[in-house]
C-alpha cells in the first residue's frame, strides 16, 4: 500500500467512525474542502504540511 492510498483509507476510515463527511472534516482541520478531498481520491494538490495537518487532527480527535 503506497502512501495515498494510506492516507485515503485513513480519511474514509475516520469519516466513518466520526460520522463526517469532507466538509465537516475541511472546516474542523481547517483545511479547504477541496484539499480534503483532493487528498482522498488523489486527484489535486496538497502539500506534506497539509497532509500532516490533518492527520495531526485526526489523531488528536481520534
Amino acid at each position: 500500500m503506497n502512501e495515498f492510498e494510506e492516507l485515503s483509507d485513513a480519511i474514509i476510515d475516520y469519516q466513518v467512525k466520526h460520522h463526517v463527511n469532507d466538509t465537516d472534516l475541511a472546516f474542523a482541520s481547517h483545511l479547504s474542502v477541496e484539499k480534503v478531498h483532493a487528498m482522498k481520491t488523489g486527484d489535486g494538490s496538497f502539500t506534506p504540511e497539509e497532509v500532516n495537518q490533518l492527520y495531526d487532527y485526526m489523531a488528536a480527535n481520534a
